[in-house]
């Protein structure tokens, strides 16, 4: 073990790509030791044109037991047409499938609270000021 006195520690305005993993490896392996082996495992639903092209979807993980939804987005042409609704609800239809029943998300003042909540999606906390001037909300729903 080295001498607490050698290490220096040091601002990183742009981290190399191999510390973060680093920290990562070593977060990891800690978690690991208090919990178990926890596999993050990516999952989506994508609206697309016949050529391919994105219209819109929803990506996110499943985790710790949860699934933990990162994204959502639908062209603003297409809005209004229940499209977020359909493909949040295969999202929850996929998990469950998988055995998850607690689901998370965040959404900001500025973006769709209402519609997380039409969902059945609850707030159990929030940041104001984040970004200045709009809070940032922080969602779960819970099923049987």
């Amino acid at each position: 073990m080295s001498n607490i006195e050698d290490l220096i520690i040091e601002p990183v305005l742009t981290p190399q790509q191999q510390d973060v993993e680093d920290l990562l490896t070593g977060l990891r392996a800690y978690n690991i030791s208090q919990l178990w082996q926890n596999e993050k495992r990516p999952v989506a639903c994508m609206i697309r044109h016949i050529d391919g092209s994105i219209a819109g979807g929803i990506f996110g993980y499943i985790s710790w037991g949860w699934c933990s939804i990162e994204m959502l987005w639908v062209d603003e042409q297409y809005r209004g047409n229940d499209l977020a609704t359909k493909i949040m609800r295969r999202m929850e239809n996929y998990a469950i499938g998988e055995g998850i029943t607690r689901f998370k998300l965040e959404t900001g003042s500025f973006q769709a609270l209402d519609f997380y909540k039409k969902l059945g999606y609850e707030v159990y906390a929030e940041l104001e000021d984040y970004p200045i001037g709009q809070t940032n909300y922080y969602l779960r729903k819970l099923l049987e």
